[in-house]
């Protein structure tokens, strides 16, 4: 029997149960329901519904409930529909007719809807504790790094110098945009839908601005067919998700390829790395691997999700329980990702000599150009002359670093004694003193900087 079926004159196909139900995927979200129950039983005796007797009661059996479930000692059935039901037929059990009182004046249209909303806030909150968390690992790396100088690469080719410290806070800094972009999506799912019925508001008097209140929203859905319809906040969700996902998976690419025998920058702690099953030698970044793996994996449940939407009219269609299982993953999924990245982070190695040695003197021909652009020379011109000098070194197989004044004076008058200093590694960051820039003054404004936003996270 099944707590809708008064208007059926036969049961529901097994097939159709399978179907249907959603019990597997939404029975993560058993906290959120009872806590809606709760909150409306209270909203329903200030309405007059229920006794003060019957909402004790009521918030007894409930509380009896959320124990059982979070000690794994529930028993749901295979004919529970979904977490909901499953809650009030479980209270009906507990304490009788007063049990069936609770669902009046309510809809599971805009119950599903208060508890995904308030799901997607705590995860939400959860991962903007993680990605500070990562954000930690890497300002740690980058007070730790900020002496190493390494080639900074552009198509996968050297193409100048950086300190390694500027690398590690291009990813802090861009966590620090998926940050806020989360809490955006933690604001779009702050507003509360109960109250709002199965479409056109609940038909009893309750306080929907104190519901609100006791569960924690900052704000009430003000038209009830967009509370049960609207889920833009879970598409947004799962839109953060996929682009965090994907800027985590750019920063794995690199960390892999550096930490192969040929670069061999980086070398991540053996609790962070598998082998092979047939190769002795072999440390794989199997954590990393995944890291890149899993953004492909957000990028389709936010594409699912939004295909299924995109189709979908206006209240509520079935359609939308289509919603739990891409968002929980993904917020799921999301939260181990940021775990294990940050732990990566936090343990691998890097091997400064490694990183010195793979630095090529070429990677000072922009500095060299710049040179001549001192001296008077237009860019473009300064450009070219430089160029003819890199085409000669790569002939010639000289090093770029060991041509002379004389030699550099074949390809222009302008080159001076002076011209040697651009060959060292040090000066070359250290011009680079701009604002964001590469130079050590400026990495260490932007480590005081990133302390400052971590120190708010």
């Amino acid at each position: 029997m099944k707590l809708w079926d008064g208007r059926f004159s036969k049961p529901s196909d097994s097939l159709l149960d399978r179907f249907n139900g959603s019990l597997p995927v939404d029975a993560a979200m058993y906290r959120e329901d009872v806590e809606g129950s709760l909150a409306w039983a209270e909203a329903l005796e200030k309405a007059g519904v229920l006794s003060r007797r019957e909402r004790a009661a009521i918030s007894r059996g409930l509380a009896s409930i959320l124990d059982e479930c979070k000690n794994g000692t529930v028993r749901f059935l295979a004919s529970d529909e979904d977490v909901h039901m499953a809650v009030e037929r479980l209270l009906v059990k507990k304490i009788g007719a007063a049990g069936e009182k609770l669902h009046t004046g309510r809809s599971r249209n805009d119950q599903v809807a208060t508890d995904t909303r308030l799901y997607t806030m705590r995860r939400i909150d959860e991962i903007g504790a993680l990605v500070a968390g990562v954000q930690r690992a890497l300002l740690s790396r980058a007070r730790a790094d900020a002496k190493i100088i390494a080639p900074a690469y552009t198509h996968l080719q050297q193409a100048q110098p950086i300190v390694l410290s500027q690398y590690w806070l291009s990813l802090l800094f861009a966590l620090e945009r998926e940050k806020t972009r989360f809490a955006e999506a933690g604001r779009c799912a702050d507003l509360m839908p109960l109250g709002s019925g199965a479409v056109a508001g609940s038909g009893f008097p309750v306080d929907r601005l104190l519901l609100a209140k006791r569960l924690g929203f900052s704000a009430v859905s003000d038209n009830s067919v967009d509370g049960v319809a609207s889920r833009d906040f879970a598409l947004q969700a799962l839109s953060c998700c996929a682009s965090c996902g994907v800027l985590l998976s750019r920063y794995a690419e690199d960390l892999i390829i550096w930490s192969s025998k040929e670069f061999s920058f980086v070398e991540l702690d053996d609790a962070w790395s598998t082998g092979s099953s047939m190769m002795p030698q072999k440390k794989n970044p199997d954590s990393l691997e995944l890291v890149r793996g899993k953004a492909g994996r957000f990028i389709g449940n936010f594409t699912r999700f939004a295909a299924t939407l995109k189709g979908v009219g206006l209240a509520y269609y079935k359609d939308l329980q289509e919603d739990k299982e891409p968002l929980f993953d993904s917020l799921g999924q999301m939260a181990l990702v940021l775990d294990v990245f940050g732990r990566v982070a936090s343990t691998l190695t890097v091997d400064a000599d490694a990183v010195s040695r793979a630095l090529d003197p070429l990677l000072l021909a922009t500095d060299l150009a710049d040179y001549l652009v001192s001296k008077g020379l237009p860019f473009r011109q300064a450009h070219r002359v430089v160029g003819k000098i890199v085409g000669c070194a790569v002939a010639s197989g000289a090093k770029l670093s060991n041509f002379t004044v004389a030699q550099l004076r074949e390809f222009s008058p302008l080159f001076g004694r002076d011209a040697l200093d651009v060959f060292t590694w040090e000066n070359s960051v250290g011009r680079r003193s701009v604002l964001g820039g590469t130079a050590p003054s400026s990495v260490a404004r932007q480590i005081a900087k990133a302390e400052k936003l971590i120190g708010r996270s």
